[in-house]
């Protein structure tokens, strides 16, 4: 039954899969350094962080943060609204976050918060190295890479995490989630949860999980949209049943594009493509 359902449900644009190749490097630099240009014009007049750090770092909107290390937190860069009437955005840029340390079963290296609804996130050159614990279970080690409670969107360009072991790579309740040369590697429980229904795009990706198993999961499969253009998934430029989880529905509508969405405008203006 549930192969008939995926077979109902997943929205084929073209007739032979789309696959993923391997992409120029310069054309990755050329494109995050046109997201990273888009960035700096629009957080111009936003507080701007920078250095090396040890423990959390809280950062309140509107806010840049550029060329920035991070080691040994709970926590690492907790991102607040701020102000009342602030710009609801933050951007991080050419940051990394690695060997993530927590007392108890709770840790993210970036983390938006239930009581901050409404952040836009934007990612750009970001990698993520969390070391975290073996995943065991929710009451042990419920531990992200990234995790957004009740952010709005989540936007990012080449970004880089390996070895989050724990729960979730990305756990993202963003109403939109938009990745472009994501890069999810290493072991873990699930690389990638989304609780809302998007549509989400996935762009130019890669996600891959020793041992196989779940690589995405999603609140609701019945109401959730995937928009997937040349990306891989194991190896494949297609997901499999049993590549994808839902806590509820059957299965998720899935398209895989045939042309790059940043080029027809269904995505932010922040993603750029070079040729």
């Amino acid at each position: 039954m549930r192969r008939v359902w995926c077979a109902l449900h997943i929205l084929l644009v073209l007739a032979v899969p789309v696959t993923a190749q391997d992409r120029d490097p310069a054309l990755i630099a050329c494109e995050t350094e046109a997201s990273e240009d888009w960035i700096t014009d629009n957080f111009a007049d936003s507080a701007v962080h920078s250095g090396a750090f040890q423990g959390r770092v809280r950062i309140e909107a509107p806010a840049l943060v550029r060329d920035a290390q991070l080691n040994a937190a709970r926590i690492g860069f907790s991102l607040r609204r701020g102000p009342e009437g602030a710009v609801p955005q933050i951007a991080l840029v050419g940051v990394s976050a690695q060997n993530m340390q927590s007392s108890d079963r709770y840790g993210s290296a970036i983390k938006t918060h239930r009581n901050d609804a409404g952040l836009s996130v934007f990612l750009n050159d970001v990698t993520l190295r969390p070391g975290w614990p073996n995943w065991v279970s929710y009451e042990e080690t419920n531990y992200d890479a990234i995790t957004l409670d009740a952010a709005e969107a989540l936007y990012a360009q080449t970004l880089t995490i390996t070895d989050w072991n724990a729960d979730a790579a990305i756990d993202s309740k963003a109403e939109r989630t938009q990745l472009v040369n994501v890069s999810i590697t290493g072991d873990g429980f699930r690389p990638l949860r989304l609780w809302r229904a998007g549509p989400h795009y996935i762009v130019h990706s890669r996600i891959d999980k020793l041992g196989g198993g779940t690589l995405i999961w999603l609140k609701d499969c019945d109401q959730a949209r995937l928009r997937i253009f040349a990306s891989q998934f194991a190896g494949a430029p297609r997901l499999t049943p049993a590549q994808v989880s839902c806590e509820t529905g059957e299965y998720p509508a899935i398209e895989y594009l045939l042309e790059d969405p940043r080029q027809t405008g269904e995505m932010h203006p922040m993603f750029r493509v070079c040729r």
